[in-house]
């Protein structure tokens, strides 16, 4: 049997996770979730990996070019 904290940090990482799926993969925000702050943070970390990954492959596929 989990204790309470524990289920709370589950539910603070879930909400993390759909924030970062939901600015990677379906580029839009949750209306449902957008209150948590969690969700806020785990999306606006998305937005950034996001950016970098594309910078990232832009870079790579440049060099490749040459």
């Amino acid at each position: 049997m989990e204790n309470p904290l524990e289920k709370k940090r589950r539910g603070y990482l879930s909400f993390f996770c759909d924030g970062v799926i939901d600015s990677v993969a379906h580029r839009e925000l949750d209306i449902k979730k957008k209150s948590s702050a969690y969700y806020k943070q785990g999306y606006d970390f998305g937005l950034t990996f996001r950016d970098a990954l594309t910078k990232e492959d832009l870079d790579e596929i440049r060099q490749e070019k040459k």
